[in-house]
């Protein structure tokens, strides 16, 4: 993903920057205004000096390195996470006939807390959905299960020392982004014989080198006999304090047979919010009996 354009400056913004700078010829000053009609301009003719470029000769870092650094970055913002809470809201929205709006499935808001080493609690506080079961005991609505880790796995599985040798990287860009840099690397499975490995984009900020978004593809489906495609796949992340967790998923699926209540082709978004971390959650809260229902994972 690109970054928010408005965190960059334009061409035009640019040039009107430089153009404050430049004095104005002497034949192009207005001349100055009777008193007591209007303000008086100041005009800046003491900067009459160019200064010349200067070329810096660094050792660029290595890609290598660049790896190195983005696994222990992200595994330092794993080790000072204690405990979280968070809410989570997932959606599901079909497509419908063409020239008409996306109709909305299904939705659900939960509730979860984390805290190491393996305690994890997930309470539903809503669930809507436009097809409901017929019968009032029925479970066929979506949950997510977030597991009782705080290593957001979805996000740097092709950058953790175990995996990465089953992946090939190569810089896309830098981009300078205040006064630090954003990489974006992009990675693809190192053997053709392993279609099930996906390939993709990550940006990483380099003031933590942990990644704030990724852009995932699948150039062949994961599970062939359900699942046509995975059109798009967008993991982002958002700063909390110090320390950069989740925010979003998003998803375009595509199945091979429909399937009840989401036809064959649907989105499937989740989001995070309200973030609580390292508060001291007690042991009472993780007493509580877990409810059952169908889960879809996530990290």
């Amino acid at each position: 993903m690109p970054l928010p354009p408005s965190r960059f400056p334009t061409l035009a913004a640019l040039a009107a920057c430089a153009a404050l700078a430049v004095p104005l010829p002497l034949h192009a000053v207005p001349p100055p205004p009777e008193p007591g009609h209007g303000p008086t301009l100041a005009i800046e003719d003491t900067m009459h000096t160019e200064v010349s470029p200067v070329l810096v000769a660094a050792p660029r870092v290595t890609l290598d390195e660049i790896l190195d650094r983005v696994a222990r970055g992200e595994a330092h913002r794993d080790s000072l996470i204690r405990d979280e809470t968070y809410l989570v809201a997932t959606r599901v929205v079909g497509h419908t006939a063409e020239g008409q709006k996306p109709q909305l499935l299904d939705e659900t808001l939960q509730q979860v807390w984390k805290r190491r080493p393996h305690d994890s609690r997930t309470l539903q506080l809503r669930h809507w959905e436009l097809h409901p079961p017929k019968k009032a005991d029925a479970k066929v609505g979506v949950e997510v299960e977030t597991g009782d880790d705080m290593g957001e796995e979805i996000v740097n599985f092709a950058f953790q020392p175990s995996g990465r040798r089953e992946f090939k990287f190569h810089i896309v860009s830098r981009q300078l982004l205040g006064n630090h840099l954003i990489y974006r690397i992009a990675f693809e499975a190192r053997s053709p014989l392993a279609p099930g490995l996906p390939g993709g984009t990550v940006w990483v900020d380099t003031r933590d080198y942990v990644i704030v978004r990724q852009e995932i593809e699948f150039q062949q489906s994961p599970i062939p006999l359900f699942v046509r495609g995975i059109r798009r796949f967008v993991v982002e992340r958002q700063k909390v304090g110090d320390l950069w967790v989740l925010s979003r998923l998003l998803a375009r699926i595509e199945t091979t047979i429909p399937i009840p209540k989401y036809g064959r082709s649907f989105d499937f978004g989740v989001q995070f919010s309200q973030y609580a971390i390292n508060t001291g959650l007690p042991d009472s809260l993780f007493a509580a009996p877990r409810k059952g229902g169908r889960k879809a994972v996530a990290p």
